[in-house]
């Protein structure tokens, strides 16, 4: 059988050996250079002392993420061990939310309890976690440092960092070990109409530029289809695709395009994402985030009232939880004021569901240009207490097309550069930011409530 799994080994930290409850509701994660170990802590007293450097060699990493409390109902309190005996002349600390866990360490008289510090909710057996709450990773070292040492991180691109790194992910679903409370506001990125590298390197293409856009506080990734061009081929997704868009990995959440579909059953797109585009390959899919309820659709297949699509959508949005903000997104939009494809009437069904349910915004690609429409119903007519705001960020990489005469409610056009929409996402509020490539302010931001 596997060794016991060991957390967040410690040298010479110094910390007293009978804590109380946490009193913080955030952990703060250090690391020390010398042993390249990660701990946490949500102890005021223990973030104060490190802070301090009371303890040498440690240093935050600047990783935070909220913690509940002990002893709150549907909450799994965090069980905290010490030992400096087994892994002499370096410490470890060991944290689980297990009772079973919790119960055998403590049966180790080489292990000493310094008692429940923190709290997380468990995820279900997919590793997802209920509204208003997101994953908390944890990774094992195997104890290649010298002692075991685990890692918890909820920020997506440091797991998949670290994952590269030989580390092993642990808990339910990808390596999910509780959930813990969701952010304030959290941003997310959103792009389409990617990557194309006819004649020059990946490194030299115009995804690349835009992929620099997206930082490591971004916390998801939505592609809005035609990300590897001309035919989203095997060959184009791991030659120009994955050296860009693909270094973000476990963030990004895709919809497919057409240019996916020119590779029959576009086998090329699914068998790159595998189970992140969703199941039985089919290109629809939805999931809760960050206290934001988020629906990925095929513009791709038949999106007729009558459709497998539309009965799940409707289901989807009759399931989901009232009291969150939902985005939906695809890639070729309902609205358009482009003159190289125009509006995609095929999707207003979908857009009129939406509207009726109280959803926020549609994201979709398509037209190679940035456009904002203020909230209207699907009929086109203006709606500002209860309208579908959309977006069309279709300017990821490949060449950028005209705008014609702009549509009625389109707010904003622009397409003399590439870029990425922004979007900063709140509880019960969100705002917008479409970034150029290159140094330059966003060209245009702006915010708003939620209305469901």
């Amino acid at each position: 059988m596997r060794p016991l799994p060991r957390l967040l080994c410690i040298a010479s930290l110094g910390l007293v050996t009978a804590i109380g409850h946490a009193a913080s509701l955030t952990a703060v994660e250090y690391y020390h250079h010398g042993n390249g170990h990660y701990f946490v802590t949500a102890s005021p007293q223990e973030i104060a002392d490190l802070d301090a450097v009371r303890s040498r060699g440690w240093s935050r990493t600047g990783e935070t993420f909220d913690v509940f409390e002990v002893d709150k109902a549907g909450v799994a309190n965090v069980c905290r061990y010490w030992s400096a005996q087994t892994f002499a002349p370096k410490s470890s600390h060991f944290y689980t939310p297990f009772d079973w866990e919790c119960v055998k360490v403590r049966a180790d008289p080489s292990w000493h309890f310094e008692g429940e510090v923190f709290g997380m909710q468990p995820a279900d057996p997919t590793g997802t976690c209920t509204a208003g709450t997101i994953p908390l990773y944890r990774l094992y070292n195997n104890g290649r440092s010298g002692a075991p040492n685990h890692r918890y991180v909820t920020n997506p691109k440091v797991r998949s960092d670290m994952v590269a790194r030989g580390w092993t992910p642990e808990g339910t679903g990808i390596g999910v070990i509780g959930c813990v409370p969701a952010p304030d506001a959290f941003t997310i990125v959103a792009a389409g109409d990617i990557a194309h590298c006819p004649d020059a390197p990946a490194s030299a293409s115009a995804a690349a530029r835009t992929a620099a856009l997206v930082t490591p506080q971004d916390d998801l990734v939505l592609t809005l289809g035609d990300l590897a061009y001309d035919s989203g081929t095997h060959a184009e997704f791991a030659n120009c695709f994955d050296p860009t868009w693909g270094a973000f990995e476990d963030r990004l959440r895709p919809v497919p395009g057409n240019h996916e579909y020119r590779t029959p059953g576009a086998a090329g797109y699914f068998d790159y994402f595998g189970a992140q585009a969703g199941p039985d390959r089919r290109g629809y899919y939805s999931f809760d985030y960050g206290g934001w309820h988020f629906i990925a659709l095929n513009s791709e297949i038949d999106a007729s009232v009558q459709s497998q699509q539309y009965q799940w959508l409707k289901a989807d949005l009759a399931a989901s939880s009232q009291s969150l903000c939902t985005i939906a997104y695809w890639h070729r939009p309902a609205f358009s004021s482009g003159v190289q494809h125009g509006s995609t009437l095929e999707m207003r069904p979908f857009f009129d569901a939406l509207h009726a349910a109280g959803v926020e915004m549609v994201l979709s690609g398509d037209e190679h240009f940035y456009e904002r429409f203020a909230p209207q119903r699907a009929d086109g007519t203006a709606d500002p207490a209860r309208g579908v705001r959309q977006f069309v960020a279709g300017a990821g990489g490949k060449d950028l097309y005209p705008v014609g005469v702009p549509l009625p409610n389109s707010e904003f056009r622009y397409n003399a550069n590439w870029g990425v929409l922004r979007l900063t996402l709140g509880q019960g509020h969100y705002g917008w930011q479409f970034v150029p490539v290159g140094d330059g302010a966003p060209i245009d931001a702006g915010s708003a409530t939620c209305h469901r």
